[in-house]
């Protein structure tokens, strides 16, 4: 059936390699240089596709960030683009969007037209001329950081003129580089005016003076990086007035990383620094916040973005946090995050607070818990996306300069979503409990929009991943018991009514847990009801989990000690296991064997295989995370595609954040383009500073391994296999 498919698939795109030409409008242009973009709204499944460019004069290059050019034909009138390997399946309803900027001689505005082979439909005019977006998308506000032309203080170059003749002249400025740059602007002066500055091989102008005097160029993404000691050779051509020129330059490296971090101090002598952990696991959430940024924000390289996130009546959806290397807002694994961090405080409140965290933790879990009430925009409605994942994964930029339309997308009771529905009560109630005393108004809130969604889940029951499409490629829902009893437990804990606790007891899953993620939240189900109950049921439930998570169970090992469930995001499962563990240890349940087999999983991350995979944390992290915002250049530098495969570390350090992690064979190569090992997300954080905080909590109460001789890792079970949790 699938050979049969594929050949269909290939008989239709030789029927339809023939398409009529769209119009592309031109975005910007000038000299030297042109903007477009062009979009196609998949109609029939793609797995490889052709575009064909056609311009009514040469162009002499062409950057294409979602596209390998295969081809240039008609002396630079016609290029025909490929897919890439990573974007080669285009699936029905996906929107294909084609950003590229183009180089020619003079202000150059060309006539553009555009084809896509294997569909029948045409492409979508993208201009920057339009203001409205069809219901339930939005086109983002561009916000870019305050940018400020730095001066003079960059290293120095002098014009040096190849040709000279009465109106124009060749010439170049040569910089050796005095350290690493990664994203650079010169800033030209001549002793002329100069009209036009253009043809050039590494750069664009970005702007120039009224008199003409002054010129800004600024990189290409391409040529992005320098090492220390290379040369830098500007080279291009002029227009100008004759007689005679000459000019200076200054190179400004826009790469430097402006946030200096310092240690929070170990209060504790433990191994590795909890305290540090804490802190920069809480600077990686505020480098994912979208929306208007508070004036206490502490990521300097983060700025505003998608100030325009609305719902289809126009709801404001700003806010919330991006999901991971990305700038989707995927409210499933958002909700999630958000529960499991303020469950993490409600129980380790000693551990913030010894760390000096509380009041940025309380400022890091309102941000989400703010934008999911916006997303509740009626009892049985709920926003549970923001951005679409094609479009979004085909940017290579930081948020602030967004241009693509950010659809959104809901549940109601004709589409519904039981599991997001669950989880985002959850998350509600935990923050119900985290401000009830603080700030009591905001916390009934939280709770009667618990209660609305409870209800909406229950009486609405379905996956939205099977209401929402776009969301099926991205957080599909396996099922939705686990997320009515995971919604239930924590409204029976907020109310103590009998109903909340009866539906949980009817829909917990007492199996061995396959794990513990976004869509699988057993094992938290099992301790939690052994802890309000004490069954024995519960208890026997939580321990068959962990039998199969012990070495001799059926969970493999690394040669390190990790356990390992899978490898995309190998220490996400890992982690999220050992918070678990952490929990039920807390309830009575081996406590000794359970601590140290979470410690063992939080320190292999933390550094015991000689290597942290937390950012900026030990003297040997992953410099490269597939991250976008933290990849790029700080404005007006640019940024693309071009940089992902680059070896050269990311311009800005994302403290804190806990990359994918390793293989099976403990194999882990820090390269930004593998999204399987070496991408961050806010789910992968969430149990894991839960658990640094657990480690954290018994070092204050002294019963930490390390304090009682029991720290030996790789961890081996005594016997063969293990068997407070509310705020």
């Amino acid at each position: 059936m699938m050979r049969l498919l594929g050949s269909c698939v290939i008989l239709l795109v030789g029927l339809w390699s023939v398409q009529a030409d769209i119009t592309v409008p031109v975005q910007n242009h000038w000299n030297g240089g042109f903007q477009a973009e062009v979009c196609f709204d998949i109609t029939v499944e793609l797995h490889s596709w052709t575009v064909t460019l056609k311009f009514d004069q040469p162009i002499s290059s062409l950057d294409v960030y979602t596209a390998e050019i295969q081809e240039t034909k008609d002396g630079g009138k016609t290029y025909v683009l490929t897919n890439k390997n990573w974007n080669k399946d285009e699936h029905v309803g996906d929107r294909l969007c084609i950003q590229m900027q183009g180089h020619g001689t003079g202000d150059i505005n060309p006539t553009i037209t555009a084809s896509l082979s294997g569909q029948p439909g045409g492409g979508v005019v993208v201009t920057t001329t339009v203001k409205t977006a069809p219901p339930g998308q939005t086109l983002p506000t561009t916000t870019p950081r305050p940018f400020v032309l730095p001066s003079g203080d960059g290293e120095k170059a002098t014009l040096t003129v190849n040709i000279n003749n009465p109106d124009n002249f060749q010439g170049y400025f040569d910089f050796t580089v005095p350290e690493n740059i990664f994203g650079w602007i010169i800033n030209v002066t001549f002793n002329k005016p100069v009209k036009q500055m253009m043809n050039f091989e590494v750069g664009d102008v970005l702007s120039h003076s009224a008199d003409n005097l002054n010129w800004v160029v600024v990189n290409r993404p391409e040529h992005v990086a320098y090492p220390a000691g290379s040369k830098l050779h500007l080279k291009f051509d002029a227009q100008y007035g004759g007689g005679g020129i000459a000019g200076s330059a200054v190179l400004i490296n826009m790469g430097k990383d402006t946030l200096h971090v310092t240690p929070v101090p170990n209060t504790d002598n433990s191994k590795y620094n909890y305290n540090d952990v804490l802190y920069k696991s809480i600077l990686f959430y505020e480098a994912q916040r979208s929306g208007k940024l508070p004036p206490n924000n502490r990521i300097p390289w983060r700025g505003d973005s998608a100030l325009g996130d609305k719902g289809e009546a126009g709801e404001d959806l700003t806010g919330g946090w991006y999901d991971a290397g990305d700038h989707v807002k995927f409210n499933f694994p958002m909700a999630y995050s958000t529960a499991i961090l303020t469950w993490g405080y409600l129980l380790y409140r000693d551990a913030y607070e010894a760390a000096g965290q509380t009041q940025w933790m309380l400022e890091s879990i309102k941000w989400p818990l703010d934008y999911l009430l916006k997303c509740h925009v009626k009892p049985n409605e709920l926003y549970v996306q923001v951005g679409d994942g094609g479009a979004d994964h085909s940017y290579w930029g930081p948020p602030e300069l967004m241009t693509m339309p950010r659809p959104s997308f809901k549940i109601t009771a004709s589409k519904p979503g039981s599991d997001i529905a669950m989880d985002t009560a959850a998350a509600f109630v935990t923050g119900y409990f985290a401000f009830k005393e603080k700030d009591p108004t905001y916390a009934n809130t939280l709770l009667e929009h618990a209660k609305q969604l409870w209800d909406f889940g229950m009486n609405h029951k379905g996956k939205y991943s099977e209401s929402v499409g776009a969301a099926a490629g991205f957080y599909p829902s396996n099922n939705f018991t686990d997320e009515l009893c995971w919604g239930s437990i924590w409204l029976y804990q907020a109310t103590k009514e009998a109903k909340y606790l009866t539906e949980a007891e009817k829909y917990l899953d007492d199996l061995p847990a396959w794990g513990m993620s976004w869509d699988d939240k057993t094992i938290v189900n099992q301790v939690l009801l052994y802890n309000i109950t004490k069954k024995d049921k519960y208890k026997a439930a939580v321990e068959g989990s962990y039998k199969m998570w012990f070495p001799g169970g059926s969970i493999p090992y690394t040669p390190k000690g990790l356990a390992y469930r899978l490898q995309w995001g190998s220490l996400r499962y890992a982690s999220n296991m050992a918070f678990a563990a952490l929990l039920a240890a807390d309830t009575g349940l081996h406590p000794e064997e359970y601590r140290r087999w979470a410690m063992c999983q939080i320190h292999y991350a933390l550094g015991d295989t000689g290597f942290s995979y937390v950012i900026g944390f030990g003297s040997k992290y992953p410099l490269r995370p597939h991250h976008r915002a933290s990849s790029c250049p700080n404005p007006p530098a640019k940024c693309g595609s071009q940089i992902m495969p680059m070896k050269e570390p990311s311009p800005h350090v994302l403290y804190g954040a806990l990359v994918g992690g390793p293989g099976q064979n403990d194999d882990y190569t820090d390269d930004r383009s593998n999204y399987v090992n070496n991408e961050v997300a806010c789910d992968y954080n969430a149990a894991f500073q839960g658990a640094v905080a657990a480690l954290k909590s018994l070092y204050i109460r002294h019963e930490h391994p390390e304090q009682k001789g029991n720290a030996q890792c790789p961890f081996s079970s005594g016997s063969g296999g293990p068997g407070g949790v509310v705020g």
